[in-house]
């Protein structure tokens, strides 16, 4: 999967996820909560990955599975 696909992806199953997507999502935000490369963007308001740059409300509804934290914190 391509990374822009991957992005736009995440982006979509935030606007609309399934349960299961809800469900993942949280578990996710649990575990970069606690991450040291958690990183608050005042400029944006936002919080990201300070590996990635990606913002972590739509990061983590990626679709690629563990793989998509750059840290691989989200294996399994």
């Amino acid at each position: 999967m391509s990374k822009l696909s991957e992005i736009f992806q995440a982006w979509v199953s935030a606007a609309n996820p399934t349960p299961e997507q809800k469900l993942l999502a949280e578990t996710r935000t649990s575990i970069c909560d606690t991450c040291e490369h958690k990183t608050y963007t005042k400029l944006l308001d936002l919080y990201t990955c300070g590996l990635c740059g990606c913002p972590l409300s739509r990061k983590v509804f990626s679709p690629a599975g563990p793989n998509a934290c750059p840290g691989k914190k989200w294996e399994k």
